[in-house]
């Protein structure tokens, strides 16, 4: 046994490159296999096909060859489209073969839109629903006269006058009532259809950060296109996530646009669909969208050109 002199990591006597790092351990031997031109290496960090290390994996989505550390699409950052492809999850077993990724039952991963949720989309759906819950109580407790429902929603008097903690709380919280049900209904939905290619774009903490923070600008933006009314009794008053959720698919289009520079269609098809969808309600709250689309879209932008810019340092 010795010691490779770039990392310290333990190699065999007989090993001439390093398992841990790959590091050339015979730089000296010009004849040597692994000197050869045609050595096979990994796409993403160059590590070589030989020794301990001779097995490689071939992504049936880019059509590159990885090594171990790096076969899975997101590990790689594959950059087929999330319509076209479902990543298969890491309890699997994997097998190297020349045709991609194949399950222990020899069937081949299809491609596809996947309705699995992600952890994220999960909580994400779990939060819209429990808002009429709070809703319902909060409308049965009333502070010198004045329903606490009022301060969880977001009245744009109240707001006006300095009750700011509403823009945050009527993300989730919801009137009790068949347009909270139904504002409830249409989100959660959003959410289960849109998540397989939302997880694909963001990372789990970008993915709560992006939706907070548009739903958040969604409504201020809302609050300035309604002004802030005649009065307590007099006033226009919002709730529901839908901005956020706008915010996260609007997101997804230009972080796709960033890193592959191209226009995903099937993300804006997406986007298209949920936007009319929405607008045919009586009651929509329009700025509450736009406002965070646009700033989902400055989002998305910025995740994808970091995410571009590290991708190429990478490689």
């Amino acid at each position: 046994m010795g010691s490779c002199p770039q990392c310290g990591a333990e190699v065999p006597a007989n090993a001439s490159f390093c398992p841990a790092c790959g590091e050339d351990l015979h730089p000296a031997v010009a004849d040597s296999a692994v000197a050869q031109s045609d050595v096979k290496k990994c796409y993403f960090c160059s590590k070589p096909f030989v020794g301990e290390d001779a097995y490689y994996f071939k992504c049936r989505y880019c059509e590159h060859d990885f090594c171990s550390e790096h076969r899975l699409p997101e590990n790689h950052l594959c950059k087929s489209s999330p319509l076209r492809r479902n990543i298969p999850t890491t309890s699997m077993p994997y097998y190297s073969t020349s045709s991609g990724y194949y399950t222990s039952s020899g069937q081949s991963s299809r491609g596809g839109l996947s309705l699995s949720l992600s952890k994220q989309g999960r909580n994400l759906i779990i939060l819209i629903a429990s808002g009429v819950v709070i809703g319902l109580l909060a409308s049965f407790i009333f502070v010198d006269n004045i329903q606490v429902l009022l301060f969880l929603l977001q009245d744009n008097y109240l707001v006006y006058h300095g009750w700011l903690p509403a823009l945050v709380t009527s993300i989730i919280v919801v009137a009790p009532n068949i347009l909270g049900l139904e504002d409830i209904f249409f989100n959660a939905i959003a959410v289960f259809f849109i998540d397989g290619l939302l997880r694909n774009v963001y990372s789990p903490k970008q993915y709560y950060v992006v939706f907070l923070l548009t739903a958040i600008a969604g409504n201020v933006v809302s609050l300035f296109g309604y002004g802030p009314g005649g009065g307590i009794v007099a006033t226009t008053l919002s709730f529901g996530a839908s901005g956020g959720i706008f915010g996260l698919v609007a997101g997804a289009v230009s972080a796709d646009y960033a890193f592959n520079r191209r226009v995903n269609t099937a993300l804006v098809i997406w986007f298209l669909i949920i936007f009319v969808w929405s607008a045919l309600g009586g009651s929509v709250d329009i700025f509450a969208h736009l406002g965070g689309a646009l700033v989902g879209l400055a989002m998305g932008f910025v995740i994808g050109e970091r995410r571009r810019t590290s991708y190429r340092h990478s490689r």
